[in-house]
């Protein structure tokens, strides 16, 4: 393990994102405004996506997104709904979202980090990225297939079952 790569915006929290990213061979692009951010991209099983990491250090926030590679129609809007609500009352970690007037979709992924200066192991960072990539990855092609109208949501939940 390195130590944490001071970041442009010097927050201990995405310091410890970063680090990890970078000793695990991720990509890694900063931003500094308005929120502290890091992004990369993530290469699933059958396609490639991207991912934001984010910190709100007051609260000891980390936040991990991954952006799906779906447009979601507006006519498919209610129904990919539906599937992720099923989806995620199984989840025991993070969230997927859609975005109803953009047709956009992602998963959510956070953790807070106690203590009086919060630091970001790199297994906590772990735990927080691949459990995010790895749901993703799971989930994407019948999010896909169901958004594109080729797969109905009954036989995406088998696929999906987590």
């Amino acid at each position: 393990m390195t130590a944490p790569v001071a970041t442009s915006v010097a927050t201990p929290l995405l310091d410890g994102l970063v680090a990890f990213l970078r000793d695990d061979g991720w990509p890694v692009e900063l931003v500094g405004a308005p929120v502290p951010t890091v992004t990369t991209r993530c290469a699933g099983a059958t396609t490639e996506w991207a991912c934001t990491g984010r910190t709100f250090e007051p609260q000891g926030q980390v936040v991990f997104d991954s952006a799906l590679p779906v447009e979601v129609p507006q006519a498919m809007a209610g129904g990919i709904a539906l599937l992720l609500t099923c989806i995620n009352w199984d989840l025991h970690t993070g969230s997927f979202a859609l975005d109803t007037a953009t047709g956009a979709m992602r998963l959510r992924t956070s953790l807070v980090v106690a203590g009086e200066t919060p630091l970001l192991r790199p297994a906590a960072a772990k735990g927080l990225v691949y459990a995010n990539v790895l749901i993703v990855d799971r989930c994407l092609a019948p999010l896909q297939e169901v958004a594109a109208g080729t797969l109905s949501i009954e036989a995406a939940l088998e696929r999906v079952a987590l």
